[in-house]
């Protein structure tokens, strides 16, 4: 059975369950900036709205609470002002970076210690934290009756660093399998059970002629995010740790195990045999795109893509199964949350704990994720019929065969890595989607795609940490 040391991520639980890397390695964003204050958006200059965010005091003497986002659109801002608009001491300023600007601006102003009150965190932010910019919320939380129906695997994964609590998640962002089930069913194929049965699935389905292809692959930008989720399904779950998913037991990384040859094997002829030449460049828009406008037959995503494929899609068309497992039976992925911070600098700090408190209510929370495309932090979602029935049904699904459906920590071994250690994980990320992208294009074979992966992890053999976690 797969090590689950630190953590309890036994699936994608919405009764005690779920999470974009990765996290969003399949998340889209805003395109552009934008500034909302109370209830009334307003597009505009995020500089500027960053100059206004300095006052502590609103319209009419309401305290005026600045939120800032890194998956912030006109849309998602608008919602969470009509969710806050019943604090009536309280005026919420929005500011909203462009997505491919968000990080960096939010760490520019945590760095100047401007004045920010609120903060969309990536799962745990381990420099913010090690910086000093957010401010444990143990206290808030100790007080909060709603605190109790959280996912037992939200609460491990939000006290996994150090034990305090720095954010409060929002949702959960998990993938499944979206389907062609008109083409399933006029070729008489059975949804895919496993990584074989949709290889085989992709072929059948796949028909240049009509610009048909089975799968829609993602070869550009964030590859490497599939790759080591295909990979870790083909492992052997005896030699894994969901909290540190790429060291294996022996404290060589997963890259240097022999089934990892398999997979990138598996990997590549996915690529060649059932997804589109293109592919080779796809992202993903370009992915997603795809699928809701009849080009693939599959894809693996988000519960975001649900209201992008019931907007672009006709009913009956389409639907979202369990992930495919892999031959230990397993489907392991990346687990990823999002949530609200305060930061430690704030001057408002209860203010802003009744902005997160509402947002992160049952009530507010449920409504949030139906409107956003996540999946709700408290195990009592799972009787709203939104969730149980539908298009999420696969989830409910998913969290009652929790032996089958893993998540794991996307990239956990930052949470512990040495500063030297870090820097060899950057120079992964750095060059990890072009040395996968070669081996799909022949450029290299697996055996050196899995070499030169490996080799950027070779300090795992002799960290201590890593020594100590495996008890070797």
């Amino acid at each position: 059975m797969l090590k689950k040391k630190g953590t309890k991520i036994t699936a994608l639980m919405l009764a005690g369950m779920m999470a974009a890397s990765a996290f969003l390695s399949g998340c889209g964003g805003a395109d552009s900036g934008s500034s909302q204050t109370g209830a009334a958006a307003q597009s505009g200059n995020t500089e500027s709205a960053k100059e206004n965010a300095g006052s502590d005091t609103g319209s009419a003497g309401k305290t005026k609470i600045t939120m800032i986002t890194y998956l912030g659109n006109p849309t998602r801002d608008a919602l969470i002002q009509e969710m806050v608009a019943g604090l009536d001491n309280i005026e919420l300023e929005i500011i909203s970076p462009p997505a491919d600007q968000a990080t960096q601006k939010i760490s520019t102003m945590l760095q100047a210690g401007e004045d920010i009150d609120i903060i969309e965190l990536d799962s745990v932010p381990v420099d913010h934290i090690s910086n000093g910019f957010i401010e444990p919320l143990n206290s808030y939380v100790e007080n909060w009756e709603d605190w109790g129906s959280v996912s037992e695997f939200l609460k491990d994964q939000v006290t996994s660093y150090d034990g305090n609590i720095y954010s409060i998640p929002y949702g959960v962002y998990e993938r499944a399998l979206f389907y062609r089930k008109d083409w399933f069913e006029d070729k008489n194929i059975a949804v895919p059970k496993t990584w074989d049965d949709l290889y085989n699935a992709a072929v059948e389905l796949t028909d240049p002629t009509q610009n048909r292809y089975g799968y829609s692959f993602r070869g550009g930008a964030g590859t490497v995010g599939f790759m080591q989720m295909t990979l870790l399904s083909f492992a052997d779950p005896a030699k894994l740790d969901i909290g540190v998913p790429f060291i294996a037991n022996d404290c060589k990384s997963i890259y240097d195990q022999p089934e990892a040859i398999d997979a990138l094997n598996f990997y590549k002829k996915l690529y060649e045999d059932g997804s589109h030449p293109d592919s080779i460049a796809w992202g993903y828009p370009e992915m997603v795109e795809a699928f809701y406008s009849g080009v693939t037959a599959m894809l693996i995503q988000d519960p975001e893509v649900v209201a992008t494929c019931e907007e672009y899609m006709e009913e009956g068309t389409w639907d979202v199964a369990p992930l495919p497992v892999g031959p230990s039976g397993q489907a392991l992925f990346p687990a990823g949350f999002a949530g609200w911070g305060i930061a430690a600098n704030s001057k408002n700090k209860d203010a802003a704990w009744e902005v997160i408190k509402t947002l992160s209510s049952v009530e507010g929370n449920t409504t949030f994720c139906k409107k956003n495309g996540n999946i709700p932090i408290h195990t009592t979602a799972q009787e709203d019929p939104f969730f149980s029935e539908g298009y999420y049904k696969c989830y409910m699904d998913m969290a009652a065969d929790p032996d089958s459906y893993v998540g794991y920590v996307d990239y956990g071994e930052r949470r512990f890595a040495s500063k030297e250690e870090l820097e060899q994980i950057s120079q992964f990320g750095a060059a990890a989607d072009s040395l996968v992208q070669e081996m799909l294009l022949g450029k290299i074979s697996p055996e050196d795609c899995a070499a030169k992966l490996g080799a950027f992890y070779s300090w795992s053999q002799d960290s201590e940490w890593v020594k100590e976690r495996f008890n070797k």
